[in-house]
């Protein structure tokens, strides 16, 4: 297997942070946003199983703003090793600032998921 990634698998998804999600303070609960980043980890994995994709072997999750009630998140997730036995995919969830007009980083993950079988293609 390849384990230099030259082709970037990559996928953005936007997430709303509702009332829903949140505290009686209106802010994102921590938990809600790594059962999302857990679940968007897999996208940019997918071709690489035939059948479900299997359970995460390591990761590591750092929240270090939070998000309140209306805030739109950005989550990023791009593979960005290929090894023999394993696939790991970073993470990063930014929401915008109003008043500057920019984005600015509240999480970053980093996800391990093992290759049980011969991957559909190598990434090259």
């Amino acid at each position: 297997m390849n384990t230099s990634t030259k082709h970037i698998v990559q996928t953005n998804i936007q997430f709303l942070v509702t009332k829903k999600v949140t505290n009686s303070n209106g802010f994102l609960h921590p938990h809600i946003l790594f059962d999302k980043i857990q679940t968007v980890a897999t996208y940019p994995i997918r071709e690489f199983y035939t059948h479900e994709i299997p359970a995460i072997v390591d990761y590591s999750f750092k929240m270090t703003k939070s998000a309140r009630v209306n805030d739109s998140l950005t989550i990023q997730a791009q593979l960005i090793q290929q090894e023999h036995e394993k696939l790991k995919v970073r993470i990063m969830v930014s929401k915008s600032k109003k008043k500057s007009k920019t984005e600015e980083i509240i999480c970053n993950a980093l996800f391990g998921f093992p290759l049980t079988e011969q991957p559909i293609r190598n990434v090259s």
